[in-house]
């Protein structure tokens, strides 16, 4: 967390000494960025401003920007993250712009022949799982967990895994570079261009892993309402649709 608050601190001093443009701070969740960036560069060209995205772990991201009470817009991966803070205040109107859904990810080709979640538990095979606290691929997983076989089956799922990851990334590099057989991530990142030579997915049955919405907030401490809702509405737009399409979104 003292990472984060020192990056965004320079981050906020380098922006306000470079620019006299509007400079809007977005944090997104790490497996959203490729779409939102495609989306920033259209905002700023149609408004003359300045998009700094900044991505990580869900739970982060919020920590970082309720501490520091600056920025514009929020995208986490999942809406819980929404739910459980809006007590706070500090998140305003929302926009849907699709949805994501997490699958099993397995190495290009699936040389071990990789079925269903009771590969996860089989000590045969090497895991890296997303820690469930931090960003909201894992505690997507463990909703998949407790749903699939229950407590038990979650807490043995973790004790065998042989890596525990922070966010989507880490558990597409791991994969990538063929450290472990199998993860669970959201589905769209298998598509990236850097992963899909890579990885190949298998999907999960929806009743364990359900449609997660996705939706972009607007801050209550935003000094530039006005364009951040046009990012907002592009995100929701036709236009905004095709972009996510392109980047495995749904």
């Amino acid at each position: 967390m003292k990472k984060i608050i020192s990056i965004l601190l320079l981050t906020f001093t380098t922006l306000s000494l470079a620019s006299t443009k509007p400079v809007l701070l977005f944090y997104c969740g790490i497996t959203m960025v490729k779409p939102m960036v495609e989306m920033a560069k259209i905002i700023e060209k149609k408004h003359d401003c300045v998009i700094k995205i900044i991505q990580g772990g869900s739970k982060d991201l919020y920590e970082s920007l309720s501490y520091s009470k600056k920025g514009d817009l929020y995208l986490p991966g999942s809406t819980s993250y929404i739910k459980s803070n809006l007590k706070d205040g500090y998140l305003l109107e929302n926009r849907y712009i699709g949805f994501n859904k997490a699958a099993i990810f397995v190495q290009k080709g699936n040389p071990k022949n990789i079925k269903n979640l009771d590969s996860v538990i089989d000590e045969n095979i090497n895991t890296i799982l997303c820690n469930p606290k931090s960003g909201s691929i894992g505690r997507m997983t463990k909703k998949i967990f407790f749903k699939y076989k229950g407590e038990e089956y979650f807490e043995e799922a973790y004790d065998l895994a042989v890596q525990i990851g922070t966010d989507s990334r880490n558990l597409n590099i791991a994969l990538r570079d063929k450290k472990v057989d199998l993860s669970i991530n959201w589905r769209a990142t298998a598509f990236w261009s850097e992963n899909g030579k890579y990885i190949d997915i298998i999907e999960i049955d929806q009743k364990y892993a359900p449609r997660k919405k996705l939706l972009i907030n607007l801050l209550s401490f935003s000094k530039h309402p006005t364009i951040a809702k046009d990012y907002m509405n592009l995100a929701a737009s036709k236009e905004g649709e095709k972009i996510m399409k392109k980047y495995g979104f749904r």
